[in-house]
């Protein structure tokens, strides 16, 4: 490098920087002192500038690092001296304006999607899978996958319990039926099955479906033991609020879920929270299904105490009566009511039959 040319470079450079360090402090000394006293510098570096220019000037092999010259083209004979910018580093002399440099595209190292090699996983909208619409009807462990909504539309299967042609006993035969809703469970359940075993009396267990899938054994043991089941929804909604697809629905799905514990598509229907409706009676009617009632209700399910249920069924129990209890639930207090109303009834002279025995 011309010795000249590196020289003008550093010096120009702390001047630059001394001119940044000056803008701060110019409040603290007079200016005209700082003038006198950059004179003789300034006509030094104008001496040596015209020396440089004399030998051709500063070429790009001369110029720095930042804060000194900046690469540029070369610079021409009779330039001016160079300027220093507190903002940025000085041009080089002979130099207008710096030359913005071309903004050319790199090529990304993330090519776009279109030009991109295919990516391993399609995208959804290519995916082999059926929608959940679109899947089967099956049932897997915990796992209840509801079957497409245009395969409820058709009636109800046909019951193989058998019941759809029960005897019925003479009307006002003293005989009245038991019934538990909500059910299977591994606790209360169990407790009323014990009880009707120790007393040789039949009832009806009105099932829900998520507790049919949780408890098959117990399903079992109710059909080993001479009970008869009954249809009572998979979720235990209000279908007196729903429209046909979503009656059949929650019917069809317990049907299966009953059909794959026992091997029985029930007769029986009861709706959940006795809510019913012109269409579901007629849904019922086409699929050979009897609606089950009732009209006496025990109140176990609000944890009414024992005396209380003890009392209201003595009170309202005549024949033909169907009589509401719980084997699911959180207050029930139904196993220690069921040996007492059992006493009481037989006691009356009543016998235990099925809603479906009743005329």
């Amino acid at each position: 490098m011309n010795p000249i040319c590196l020289f003008l470079s550093k010096n120009v450079s702390k001047r630059s920087q001394a001119a940044n360090d000056r803008s701060r402090k110019h409040l603290r000394k007079p200016a005209g002192a700082a003038v006198r006293r950059r004179a003789p510098q300034a006509a030094a570096l104008a001496a040596l500038t015209a020396l440089a220019l004399a030998a051709g000037g500063c070429g790009s092999a001369d110029h720095v690092e930042a804060g000194g010259f900046q690469p540029s083209a070369s610079a021409s004979p009779g330039a001016s001296s160079p300027s220093a910018s507190p903002d940025a580093g000085a041009t080089q002399p002979g130099a207008g304006a710096p030359t913005a440099i071309p903004a050319t595209a790199s090529p990304s190292p993330h090519p776009s999607a279109s030009s991109g090699p295919k990516s391993p996983h399609p995208s959804p909208t290519a995916s082999p899978h059926p929608s959940p619409s679109e899947r089967p009807h099956t049932v897997t462990g915990d796992t209840y996958e509801k079957p497409p909504l245009q395969a409820q539309a058709g009636p109800l299967a046909e019951p193989n319990d058998g019941r759809a042609h029960t005897a019925k006993l003479e009307k006002g035969a003293k005989a009245v039926a038991l019934t538990f809703d909500d059910g299977p469970d591994a606790a209360t359940t169990v407790k009323i099955l014990d009880i009707l075993r120790k007393e040789k009396v039949k009832a009806t267990f009105f099932v829900v479906g998520t507790q049919v899938k949780k408890y098959p054994e117990v399903m079992q043991r109710i059909v080993d033991e001479g009970h008869a089941l009954g249809n009572h929804t998979t979720h235990h909604p209000d279908l007196s609020k729903t429209g046909k697809t979503k009656i059949l629905q929650e019917i069809k799905d317990n049907d299966t879920l009953i059909q794959k514990a026992v091997g029985i598509t029930p007769t029986m229907f009861r709706p959940p929270y006795g809510a019913t409706s012109a269409e579901l009676k007629a849904i019922l009617s086409e699929g050979g299904r009897t609606e089950v009632l009732w009209n006496v209700d025990t109140r176990d399910w609000a944890g009414t105490s024992v005396k209380t249920m003890r009392a209201n069924v003595a009170k309202h129990a005549k024949p033909g009566s169907i009589i509401l209890m719980h084997s699911f639930g959180s207050k029930l207090h139904t196993a220690e009511l069921l040996p007492l109303i059992i006493h009481d009834l037989k006691t009356a002279g009543y016998r235990f039959v099925t809603p479906d025995q009743l005329g």
